[in-house]
């Protein structure tokens, strides 16, 4: 069977941070891009005059 975490030698304690800091950058740019889509849709309710029944 395959071990599923591979064997990184003396480096891995800086491949492991590099996944690390990968994952909370993405992770950090996924919640970034929620944030902005929601103003952007509260803005553009505001914007049209609707009662937020939008659809």
């Amino acid at each position: 069977m395959m071990d599923l975490v591979p064997d990184f030698g003396k480096n891995a304690a800086y491949i492991w941070a590099c996944y690390g800091i990968g994952l909370v950058l993405i992770g950090c740019t996924v919640i970034g891009v929620l944030v902005k889509a929601r103003s952007a849709k509260h803005r553009l309710t505001r914007l049209k005059g609707d009662d937020g029944d939008m659809t």
